[in-house]
């Protein structure tokens, strides 16, 4: 698959080098497997494998479905990571990440120095004796049965070492034994590259052994081997050996030239409609939203055929309760092989223009942009990548990041200062920053910090400095931890810049988010000057703005403390209660109720009740604030949403 080779920044950027001042690092643990852990078990979905019944011919996936965990009605384990994030270009949206992080989200723990046995990716049963027509036809050699893939070392991650691999092995029922049928040793995504002008390059195994492979019970499986760099720092040690793999096929009649699919398809991710954000503050947005909104959006369409179709592209805005706001109708067109003209050049297809400006009604909002590619009229032969979504938010923070981290960010040595660029249409509070910490080995990333904020860096300018920090970690669905803002009131305007200054040579390891590129407005210090940041990236951190947070130390913001019974808590129901106190109902009098998330934003705001239906919300922790318009007096406190 040719393209255009990466640029030399994101080359340099990718090479997880010790040698400069910043440094990029593999993840210590996989926020999105543990995430998908817990809501199974919220659930009571259990993560074992199940039994599923035998498959028949084609075996196919493309790993579209963005679960994280393999799918599993055609894969029996799920040690490979699901996702979009860790490919640089793939065939199509979604791939299987293999590398040294378990099924439980951490570094495998028998994880060395030498090469050892990471991740597994094992399908379910299938007939291999015979197709299932009527009369059944016993498979013959001649059936020509072909095993095909797409396969990358590295993408975006760590570069496999030449010691390290990825396996496929074949099964037999017969003898219960693997067999070797293909490897290839690790290298850098630049080698790679070089290799087979190619970011991607398609295996084709033929099935030749019917003695040991055609018969009922047939498996594949993919294997890696990682390991871990000596590293005398373990603050700085994290996931490795990165390996990709997408569009598994298995089937008859083929050859070795069947290396096509009949296929229109998107290969990245949707992106935001905001010109310099991936979310923004609705007060910020709606003083100036022109100049906020992108003028044309950048969508990657691949056809993986070698003949041309005729297929139609579109977008479809929608409010959060999925109700139609606008729609963008990009017509049809005729698409050329990926082979021969490379992703789709099309303007209206390929930079489809965006004539679209949020309401962004109340304090908070968000919006889903939904894409969709059709080909012909009855659709291809892969429909579940013709459709990827973007959640557009308008919250109380501003975000670069997509909140998902890829590698983990960090400064060396001592009293390095990094500095994080914004800016505001209009004055606003400074009221918190959030940042989101990589867990690290041992957890030797709990070092002290200084939090701060910054007018100017020509000349620095030092709005606000304070000592004592550490890394923490919020047990949410988004992991950011918020800092408040209590001590000081910072009305802040125009330009300014949120971030820290450490004091030691230790990596705080912030999360660093690979797939969106705002390096122009990172900036470092480790000598003295300030310099522009060269890794392109987005690190994981976000001020918070507008009204004040009032779960923001509880007990403080709490005119009448403790005097409120919240019950049951975890609510398992869908139902919290509200019972005050004897001595405090007179302060219940013309009372308001209003229900937070862990970023600040109002999920429910109503006149107060003793009983509430929580019963939408998404588990996690939320604060409550109830306050009286009669007495002035407020309540405040937090409670768990965790369904049976």
């Amino acid at each position: 698959m040719k393209r255009i080779p990466i640029t030399l920044l994101l080359i340099l950027g990718i090479c997880f080098s010790v040698f400069s001042q910043e440094i990029i690092t593999g993840l210590g643990s996989n926020v999105q497997i543990k995430e998908k852990i817990k809501a199974q078990g919220k659930l009571n979905i259990s993560n074992s494998p199940k039994t599923t019944t035998y498959l028949n011919l084609p075996f196919v996936d493309d790993f579209s479905k963005l679960n994280v965990f393999p799918d599993s009605s055609l894969w029996s384990d799920k040690f490979a990571f699901i996702n979009a994030d860790y490919a640089l270009h793939p065939p199509t949206l979604g791939v299987a990440t293999f590398d040294a992080i378990n099924d439980s989200g951490n570094i495998y723990i028998d994880a060395a120095s030498t090469a050892f046995i990471a991740d597994y990716l094992t399908s379910n049963e299938i007939r291999l004796d015979s197709e299932m027509i009527i009369p059944a036809h016993p498979y013959k050699v001649s059936d020509s049965i072909y095993f095909s893939f797409y396969y990358q070392p590295q993408g975006i991650g760590n570069a496999p070492e030449t010691d390290d691999s990825l396996v496929v092995e074949f099964y037999s029922p017969s003898n219960a034994k693997w067999y070797h049928a293909w490897s290839s040793k690790g290298m850098p995504i630049t080698t790679f590259y070089t290799q087979n002008n190619s970011y991607f390059k398609q295996i084709m195994i033929p099935v030749l052994d019917s003695a040991n492979f055609f018969q009922k019970g047939f498996k594949f499986r993919f294997k890696n081997y990682a390991s871990l760099a000596n590293n005398s720092m373990p603050s700085w040690a994290g996931n490795v050996d990165q390996w990709n793999v997408d569009y598994v096929y298995l089937n008859q009649n083929r050859n070795k030239a069947d290396t096509v699919k009949r296929d229109v398809a998107f290969v990245e991710k949707a992106p935001s409609m905001l010109k310099n954000y991936q979310s923004m503050p609705c007060s910020q947005f709606l003083v100036n939203p022109g100049p906020e909104m992108k003028s044309n959006l950048k969508m990657s369409i691949s056809n993986l055929d070698t003949a041309i179709h005729n297929y139609s592209y579109r977008y479809e805005i929608f409010d959060k309760n999925l109700l139609p706001l606008n729609n963008y109708p990009g017509g049809s067109w005729n698409i050329w092989p990926f082979l021969d003209s490379g992703l789709v050049n099309y303007a209206p297809h390929a930079t489809p223009a965006v004539t679209y400006s949020f309401p962004c009604i109340g304090d908070s909002s968000y919006y889903f942009i939904k894409h969709i590619v059709h080909e012909g009229v009855i659709g291809d032969n892969r429909q579940q990548n013709d459709t990827t979504t973007f959640e557009q938010k308008f919250f109380n923070y501003y975000a670069y990041d997509d909140g998902n981290p890829e590698a983990g960010y960090g400064l060396t040595p001592a009293n390095s200062k990094m500095a994080y660029r914004f800016t505001l249409n209009h004055p606003d509070t400074l009221r918190a920053i959030q940042m989101f910490f990589n867990k690290t080995y041992n957890n030797s990333n709990q070092q002290y910090f200084f939090l701060k904020i910054w007018s100017s860096l020509s000349p620095e300018t030092v709005i606000y400095s304070r000592a004592g920090y550490k890394p923490q970690f919020e047990d949410s669905l988004n992991q950011f931890y918020t800092y408040f803002i209590t001590d000081t009131t910072l009305v802040l305007s125009g330009t300014f810049y949120i971030g820290w200054l450490q004091t030691t040579d230790d990596n705080l390891n912030i999360g660093f988010d690979w797939n969106n590129d705002n390096h122009a407005n990172i900036f470092y210090n480790v000598d003295g000057t300030w310099q522009n940041s060269q890794k392109a990236g987005s690190i994981m951190l976000r001020p918070v703005l507008g009204k004040q947070i009032y779960f923001a130390g509880l007990s403080e913001n709490a005119d009448i403390k403790n005097e409120m019974n919240v019950f049951p808590n975890p609510t398992t129901s869908g139902i919290i209660n509200f019972s005050v106190k004897a001595g405090n109902s007179d302060n219940l009098r013309n009372a308001k109720i209003e229900i937070y998330d862990l970023t600040g934003r109002t999920i429910i705001s109503t006149e107060y009740q003793s009983q509430v239906n929580v019963q939408n919300l998404t588990d996690g922790l939320y604060f409550y604030r109830i306050f009286s318009n009669s007495t002035q007096k407020s309540f405040s406190g937090k409670f768990i949403v965790e369904k049976e």
